[in-house]
């Protein structure tokens, strides 16, 4: 029955679970949730700090944050940004790769080419340009975009070598590399690289000369699927980007931790390892902060919140989902309050999120694991099964399976190889 207009003056049961619900929105944006409070900023985890010190006391260094998916990077990432905003020689520079172009098929370049989009950005919303920057964006915007020109067909071209009987017809003259003894430590940069690392400098250059100093913040490269994706950018924009004298922070996908064949401390200055938070509150009360700041004491108690840590393996993002989950359950459930079966409910719901799409092998893997064998990332199957966080590592030598799941493959008939 609706309620007569003006009936009410508390919240009613709707608008606290709706309340509670925008505050464990585990896909909100994260710098939606920092702007709005609800990030616990603890100096024994959070790495921000360090990351903007670097950036800060040696320009020119490049940082890289490595972590599984959920760990808080990006939450790290922004909040060094917001830290180096408040000084006011510091400029910033925040690109969000993944949102800059497809990742799936991302080029050597790509990350020069949204520097020096941003970086134009930036001169043009706060200087007026001299016409010969003009110019360098429009050189940038063509690499970053592409664009359109005319060419020769091939019957065109043969009749003009053949009318200027040039060097191109049979008989003339071509280029040989030839390999010397010494292998270059690292491959050439590309001459498209090279020239559009000379133009972003020039951008770069007017800014230092206003008294900025850039710092660059790539965000997403955590999310390439090919680990030679990561390398390669590494290896051309990264490098291209040292001597333009830019301070780089960047995330980047766990698996390079356990790749055969490149050493990080080769690429980078320092590299911020973000593993699990600690799940018990007993030991840490980091997440039963997270929880108690997002209000989740309004809707459950101090027991149910333990469990939600315990479950969530120190995931961060799996502890938000954990209880907007328990939320709806509770609501569902028509209760006023998330009370036990409504967590244990939340746990089985994401241990099957987690069981989805395994193999009999994996599983097996798994059931070892829970039996008490070991495990190591040594192959593509185990460092799948870490990357997806259904394994987690709590040490460099002690990795177990991710709570949620094991609760489930506890009740899991076990499964012939």
């Amino acid at each position: 029955m609706l309620k007569q207009p003006g009936t009410t003056a508390i919240p009613d049961r709707r608008e606290r679970f709706r309340a509670f619900m925008k505050r464990f929105n585990p896909t909100a944006p994260p710098r939606v949730a920092i702007g709005d409070g609800l990030v616990c900023e603890q100096a024994g985890r959070s790495v921000y700090k360090k990351l903007a010190a670097g950036a800060d006391l040696t320009p020119g260094s490049q940082q890289l944050v490595v972590g599984g998916i959920g760990s808080g990077k990006t939450t790290e990432l922004l909040l060094a940004e917001r830290e180096l905003a408040d000084q006011e020689q510091m400029l910033p520079v925040y690109v969000d790769v993944s949102a800059e172009t497809d990742l799936s098929a991302v080029n050597s370049g790509a990350l020069l080419a949204s520097l020096g989009m941003r970086v134009w950005e930036a001169i043009a919303a706060n200087y007026q340009p001299p016409d010969a920057l003009l110019e360098v964006h429009e050189e940038v915007s063509k690499a970053a975009y592409g664009y359109e020109r005319l060419v020769l067909t091939q019957r065109a071209f043969d009749r003009l070598a053949e009318a200027e009987n040039s060097l191109l017809s049979p008989g003339g003259f071509h280029t040989v590399k030839v390999a010397g003894k010494l292998r270059p430590p690292f491959p050439a940069i590309r001459r498209d690289v090279k020239d559009l690392a000379n133009s972003v400098s020039k951008l770069t250059e007017f800014l230092k000369g206003q008294g900025r100093e850039i710092v660059v913040i790539f965000d997403g490269l955590d999310r390439l699927i090919k680990v030679d994706q990561f390398w390669s950018l590494a290896e051309q924009d990264l490098r291209a980007i040292r001597p333009l004298g830019i301070s780089v922070l960047a995330a980047g996908p766990l698996s390079i931790l356990f790749g055969q064949g490149r050493q990080i401390k080769d690429y980078f200055d320092e590299v911020h390892y973000l593993p699990p938070a600690i799940a018990d509150p007993k030991v840490s009360p980091f997440l039963y902060e997270v929880l108690r700041l997002r209000g989740a004491e309004e809707l459950m108690d101090p027991d149910q919140m333990q469990r939600l840590c315990l479950a969530s393996g120190g995931v961060l993002r799996d502890l938000i989902s954990l209880a907007r989950n328990a939320g709806e359950n509770a609501y569902l459930d028509d209760a006023d309050e998330i009370e036990k079966p409504h967590v244990d409910k939340s746990i089985e719901q994401l241990g099957n999120s987690y069981l989805l799409g395994l193999g009999t092998r994996q599983k097996s893997k798994l059931r070892k694991m829970l039996d008490g064998q070991g495990f190591a990332p040594s192959d593509s199957e185990g460092l799948e099964l870490l990357i997806t966080r259904r394994v987690l590592e709590q040490s460099e030598s002690r990795y177990e399976v991710h709570p949620a799941l094991a609760a489930v493959l506890a009740r899991t008939p076990d499964e012939a190889e």
